[in-house]
């Protein structure tokens, strides 16, 4: 699906809503182009960032549609679907048919706890079903459950299964990756940190929420990479670091509000029930981005 032959990023994108839940279009798309523009690979619409479990159903699906739209082939479509039961995962792929996207996406389940046969029988059943590949999304750090290593690789024998995307700890996606490096499955490492290392030793497909504010940053490390030039990487890679070292104290989702409106894109950008960022706390938002030079 992706290269595998480049440094590639995949985005997951933010969703932009008014005070009634609905998708800011105009926003959207400026959030969109603002990445297609800097050579973005990939766009995750309705991942963790894109706030999936708190958007309406109409709102989902209005985002995969119009993300569809404006890529138009210029980066692959990746959207969630990942639900609570087997028939409201289903219910959002049906939804998607006849959009031309490039996969779906899909956490454990996250309110009900399960097994690993469980997740096994669900991801099966999700994939003999859905007209899209489709990836695992391992997010134990939210849902609760997590994908072992022996689970993933037996899903990984589907045919409809392309890959996973990896939020667990460095030392898990090494041993996903070496455990597949003979089959046509893709590793997403989400190790946001470690971005510079994992691109050092061959792992290549990168995703991230927090991309939202720093595309730019994103073409110079593909550049760099491109080059071998590994010192620049690194460089850019300390930038990143410290960038998101400095919001973790703010709250990450109110901040990202302020800083996505701060790039001049409209709306909310953070789940409706957590309160917004302290108007105090503003200034120190905007300082950030524009000693980063983002803004």
């Amino acid at each position: 699906m992706f290269p595998t032959d480049q440094a590639v990023f995949i985005t997951a994108t933010g969703t932009p809503i008014d005070a009634n839940g609905n998708l800011i279009g105009d926003s959207f798309v400026g959030h969109l182009e603002h990445h297609l523009a800097h050579g973005i690979d990939g766009l995750l619409i309705s991942g963790s960032m894109g706030m999936m479990p708190a958007l309406t159903f109409d709102t989902w699906l209005e985002s995969a549609r119009v993300a569809a739209r404006t890529a138009h082939g210029r980066a692959k479509i990746m959207v969630g679907v990942g639900d609570n039961s087997v028939e409201r995962t289903r219910q959002r792929i049906e939804a998607l048919r006849g959009t031309p996207i490039d996969a779906v996406v899909a956490t454990t389940p996250f309110y009900f706890m399960s097994e690993q046969d469980d997740l096994i029988h669900y991801y099966t059943m999700v994939a003999d079903m859905s007209p899209f590949p489709l990836y695992l999304y391992d997010l134990p750090q939210i849902t609760k459950v997590k994908i072992e290593l022996s689970t993933m690789l037996e899903l990984s024998k589907h045919p409809n299964i392309h890959g996973a995307k990896c939020s667990h700890n460095p030392l898990f996606v090494r041993k996903v990756a070496d455990a597949v490096e003979d089959r046509p499955f893709e590793i997403i490492s989400a190790q946001f940190d470690l971005i510079d290392m994992f691109l050092h030793h061959g792992l290549l497909l990168q995703l991230d929420g927090f991309f939202c504010l720093m595309p730019e940053w994103l073409a110079q490390i593909k550049t760099a990479h491109a080059k071998g030039c590994f010192q620049t990487v690194t460089k850019i890679q300390r930038q990143m670091t410290d960038l998101r070292e400095a919001f973790l104290p703010l709250g990450i989702f109110p901040a990202f509000t302020v800083a996505m409106n701060l790039l001049g894109f409209e709306g909310s950008f953070h789940p409706s029930h957590m309160r917004p960022l302290d108007k105090d706390l503003e200034p120190r938002v905007k300082q950030l981005l524009t000693d980063a030079g983002l803004v």
